[in-house]
């Protein structure tokens, strides 16, 4: 799992903004039919914000500023500097949350849809395969072909 960027396929591969846009569109639609995926994406995605709102109602006065009698001019360095480091941390997490959402639900909806247009690839690592031996192991990780499997794919006792 990568944690700066998901890794959707092989580096090797450069697929057209087309091509890109397509995959990417059959990824989504294949997401949406899977509840389970999008609400844990939702849930995922929006802990960082409940973890800030709960923040900021533990701590209360970190976010406000004191105006006295002997000084009605607010000193707003502090409000300041609190609001921001609040807000680099939020954004740090927000990434993290966003990533780890990416690769637990949607990630394997775009190899699918790649797999599904007839690029080899693997679906654990998207490393792409030899296409004169597509049943053969990958060749980075080593996972098996007959595993490369989705989930929402046709089970293989189930007759079509």
């Amino acid at each position: 799992m990568n944690i700066l960027w998901p890794v959707f396929h092989d580096p090797s591969y450069k697929p057209s903004l087309a091509e890109r846009l397509a995959f990417h569109w059959q990824a989504n639609l294949r997401m949406l039919r899977r509840p389970r995926d999008v609400v844990l994406f939702c849930v995922i995605s929006f802990a960082p914000l409940l973890l800030l709102i709960g923040v900021q109602t533990i701590f209360p006065g970190l976010y406000s500023v004191s105006i006295t009698q002997a000084n009605p001019t607010p000193n707003m360095a502090p409000l300041m500097f609190t609001a921001l480091v609040t807000l680099l941390v939020f954004l740090v997490l927000q990434h993290f949350a966003f990533m780890l959402a990416i690769n637990l639900t949607y990630l394997h909806h775009v190899r699918s849809a790649l797999l599904d247009r007839g690029i080899p690839l693997c679906p654990r690592c998207a490393q792409l395969l030899p296409p004169d031996t597509p049943d053969a192991g990958c060749p980075e990780c080593g996972h098996p072909a007959s595993l490369a499997t989705m989930n929402d794919s046709v089970p293989p006792d189930v007759d079509v």
